[in-house]
């Protein structure tokens, strides 16, 4: 594509896999160090601006719980990230055209998504309702999936999935077609539930574009690069290789290996994981 991505933007929801996000994020902070992709930014956003928990935790105000036992959860190993700014605040401003490459809207444009999964994505809330015995069971990811429904429109360059961000991603139908894969150990459940994806298995990434041909459904505009990749540490290997594509070649992806002291094989399959 000629536009050259800069501007990534992260999703989080309660019980997101840490190191779906740690990976990709670091190696954009080392690319960060180098001139030609000093400029590169990034936009973390939730629900609220309450702390996001790695674990199945509420937020403190939340008006939910999750479908599940309290005493089954260790709140004493936990992980939080802090959101920039919420759903709603990004929408809104995408809608009023407040976003600019130069800093001088709200926000930043949408180049790239970058959709973690992690247990919280097949996790469900439960709300109560304001009858005494009625509550209501919504999935843990409802929110996050109307947030992408919602941007997915204004998305610039490329939409790029870690483990089962890519089972969130497809329930909103926005992988209609294209071929996806996901965490191996999930592979055979989520290929089940949503049957319009071309579902690849034993896949450490793939590279799919929405056709170009494609008339826009409002949805998805035609050109836009959706990378998935397999579990957790795949992250590591799809974004080293989205770097290679678009900063400058595949040198640009073994450098940052090396600054990560990572052995990047590149291998293309992750059947040592099924």
């Amino acid at each position: 594509m000629a536009l050259r991505p800069l501007h990534y933007h992260l999703p989080l929801f309660p019980g997101f896999q840490l190191l779906d996000v740690a990976a990709p994020l670091d190696i954009l902070n080392i690319r960060t160090q180098y001139p030609d992709t000093s400029a590169i930014t990034l936009t973390i956003s939730a629900e609220t601006l309450d702390p996001v928990s790695v674990k199945p935790i509420p937020p403190p105000k939340a008006k939910w719980r999750f479908d599940l036992p309290v005493s089954n959860i260790n709140t004493a190993c936990n992980q939080q990230m802090l959101p920039q700014c919420t759903f709603a605040d990004v929408i809104s401003a995408l809608k009023a055209g407040k976003v600019a490459d130069d800093g001088s809207g709200e926000f930043k444009p949408i180049d790239v998504l970058i959709i973690p999964g992690g247990p919280g994505t097949r996790l469900d809330r439960i709300y109560d309702t304001d009858t005494t015995f009625n509550e209501a069971k919504v999935s843990n990811t409802q929110e996050v999936r109307d947030f992408l429904t919602a941007v997915a429109p204004y998305v610039r360059h490329s939409i790029i999935t870690v483990c089962t961000g890519s089972h969130v991603l497809s329930q909103t139908r926005l992988l209609d077609g294209l071929q996806v894969t996901t965490n191996s150990a999930r592979y055979d459940d989520i290929a089940k539930q949503t049957g319009g994806v071309n579902w690849q298995r034993n896949k450490r990434w793939l590279r799919d574009s929405v056709s170009k041909d494609a008339v826009s459904d409002g949805l998805l505009l035609p050109g836009i690069e959706i990378w998935s990749s397999a579990g957790i540490t795949a992250g590591i290997d799809v974004m080293l290789e989205f770097i290679s594509a678009h900063y400058g070649g595949i040198a640009v992806g073994v450098e940052t290996a090396k600054r990560m002291e990572y052995r990047w094989e590149r291998e293309k399959e992750a059947s040592y994981f099924l």
